[in-house]
């Protein structure tokens, strides 16, 4: 089997795409209104998850 190789400037930009696009995900989901489910509650909390894994794979990354 023959693996790509990857170079740390392709993984983070990887991870800098990877970052915008939860972070465009979370200004959907995250809608101020009166009555908030509880699948919203936990889509919220888990893409702020990810995104501080992301942030800190970024930083460890630099």
């Amino acid at each position: 089997m023959i693996m790509q190789i990857r170079s740390s400037a392709s993984w983070s930009d990887t991870l800098k795409a990877r970052k915008e696009h939860l972070t465009a995900l979370l200004k959907i989901v995250d809608i101020k209104t009166d009555k908030v489910t509880t699948v919203q509650t936990l889509t919220i909390n888990l893409i702020k998850n990810e995104l501080s894994y992301v942030e800190s794979k970024l930083q460890a990354r630099t």
